[in-house]
């Protein structure tokens, strides 16, 4: 068979998937009702995650298949005239969630935007939540299962943001390996500029200008 191009003037789809040519997905458009599962090694990790959401988008798929990153956005407004409204652009770490993000999150107009950097560990995602499902089923006491899931994800922390907070301040963010911010870089909400140095109690221990 030969390859045949056809020119449309508009097409209008709830979803519509790009294939290989073995038919497996490598992306996909979709509306807030047919949103894709988060798929890793040919299962949904995460059922019903997003579904009820009223997000629309843009989903990443890699060779294997696997849900990768992607792009969302969408809104809700309320009956008293409030509203939620986001956007996030995402891609993954490999097996596991995302390392890079560029966010936008307006709730009745206290808005935050920016972008982030995160570290992930060498670890299946996948086998996570599964571990994570064993513990939550476990016989071991509420304190018992909060330690060991905290446990479980050790290792996923943001490292860096930069972007503007709902009051006003515009500012880079640097973290340790806990996610402890450890360096701050602001212009403020007066416009007055700081570069404040945290120990990992998130005491200030030396700020430009000094005091």
């Amino acid at each position: 068979m030969t390859n045949q191009s056809k020119k449309f003037t508009k097409i209008e789809a709830e979803q519509l998937n790009i294939v290989d040519k073995e038919g497996k997905v490598k992306l996909s458009l979709f509306n807030e009702d047919n949103i894709p599962p988060a798929l890793m090694d040919g299962m949904d990790i995460l059922p019903g995650h997003r579904q009820d959401d009223p997000l629309s988008g843009l989903m990443f798929f890699n060779a294997e298949g696997d849900e990768c990153g992607g792009l969302i956005y969408g809104n809700e407004k309320n009956d008293d005239g409030s509203y939620q409204s986001f956007a996030s652009l995402t891609f993954d770490q490999y097996k596991q969630d995302q390392v890079v993000q560029m966010r936008y999150v307006d709730d009745s107009g206290k808005r935050s935007y920016g972008f982030g950097l995160f570290d992930r560990p060498n670890q299946n995602l996948r086998k996570v939540i599964e571990r994570e499902n064993e513990i939550k089923n476990s016989n071991l006491t509420d304190e018992e299962k909060a330690s060991a899931i905290n446990q479980l994800y050790e290792g996923n922390v943001e490292r860096a943001f930069m972007g503007k907070s709902p009051n006003g301040d515009v500012s880079v963010s640097l973290m340790d390996n806990k996610g402890n911010k450890r360096i701050r870089m602001v212009v403020d909400e007066n416009d007055v500029p700081k570069i404040e140095f945290l120990d990992e109690e998130g005491n200030v221990t030396y700020k430009l200008p000094p005091e």
